[in-house]
């Protein structure tokens, strides 16, 4: 086997496998493999990325991929809250799904949020499109990282690194998607352990702060994770909106099939995976029509959207909980609601 073919395995295999739900690779293997000629596997990467497609017209170009780009203007965004929120200290995973489905809305009250996360980065190949965009429209988003993508030596790990360091630097949330992302509830505990706190750590180590927002892959924890999560004051965080974007090739269906899960569920906490190109696009065009649509303070009965970051979010769920105990009751009421206007047309 050639070494292009033994440097394209690992990698078509996290394309092909990783992003479809199917598994994450061994990412020593695939440092292994790659370590002795970065060039090309770099080139490998951006071909099953598809950082090597050209751009749509519409998709904001990226700054220069370079060694030492600059960064975002963290200054551009709002100040910070400190702390964070934590209205869910239990790491009970009920109430975090709940309390992603985000405010209820009193009559009158036209203000529709919405908030972005990205899994599974950080990526050097999208991280300068993706905090470019976000600067544009200075908006704060929370990025859940894959630690295992910190290590290593190769020039593609160090760069990850950097970015990792970049997105922190810029005012964005960083939190731990785990090492490996593997099913936690499948794993022995110490195996489960190492995920999280292996994670935690080259996380720190990239940008300065351990994170204390945590997002378990697949969405799936247990009582015996909760419980982890609880003795390391882990903010355990969902989603609302989620559109399987990893699984489409095409952004305008992504786009639409956003567009329909923003309007029926009047907000929500968006979930992207920003090394997906496909996504990147996405994003960038729901921003354009998030931005036509937007929610006005001077007429606060009119509905509208603000984005918001993920603490202005979860401070106004604080404030207005949906009176439901669980997110089937909320569907159930929705539905409900739904067929009952439609049963008036």
């Amino acid at each position: 086997m050639s070494f292009l073919s033994r440097a394209m395995v690992p990698l078509l295999a996290l394309g092909a496998g990783t992003w479809l739900g199917m598994g994450r690779p061994d990412l020593r293997t695939m440092s292994a493999a790659s370590a002795g000629a970065p060039d090309v596997v770099r080139s490998v990467t951006r071909y099953v990325t598809g950082a090597a497609h050209q751009a749509a017209p519409d998709l904001v170009p990226p700054p220069p991929l370079e060694r030492e780009p600059s960064t975002v203007d963290a200054s551009a965004l709002p100040d910070p809250p400190s702390p964070f929120p934590r209205l869910n200290p239990e790491g009970r995973a009920e109430k975090a799904w709940l309390l992603a489905e985000g405010p209820t809305h009193a009559a009158g009250d036209g203000r529709r949020l919405v908030t972005f996360t990205f899994d599974d980065g950080p990526f050097p190949e999208t991280a300068p499109t993706v905090l470019h965009i976000l600067d544009q429209h200075r908006i704060r988003a929370a990025f859940f990282l894959i630690g295992g993508y910190l290590e290593g030596t190769t020039p593609h790990a160090v760069e990850t690194r950097l970015w990792a360091k970049r997105i922190a630097d810029a005012g964005h949330f960083v939190g731990n998607h785990t090492r490996d992302h593997r099913l936690l509830t499948s794993l022995p505990h110490a195996a489960a352990l190492a995920e999280i706190d292996d994670s935690a750590a080259s996380i720190e180590r990239a940008t300065g702060s351990r994170p204390i927002l945590f997002r378990p892959p697949y969405g799936e924890v247990d009582p015996w994770l909760e419980g982890v999560l609880r003795e390391r004051k882990q903010e355990l965080l969902f989603w609302s909106i989620d559109v399987e974007d990893m699984k489409k090739t095409d952004p305008d269906e992504i786009v639409t099939l956003l567009e329909h899960q923003l309007e029926y569920k009047s907000g929500g906490v968006v979930l992207l995976h920003d090394m997906h190109w496909p996504s990147v696009k996405a994003f960038n065009r729901l921003l354009r029509w998030l931005d036509a649509d937007r929610w006005d303070p001077a007429h606060p009965e009119k509905p509208g959207w603000d984005i918001v970051d993920l603490a202005e979010y979860l401070r106004a769920t604080a404030a207005a909980p949906q009176p439901y105990a669980s997110r089937e009751e909320l569907e159930r009421a929705r539905q409900g609601a739904q067929n009952h206007a439609a049963g008036h047309r």
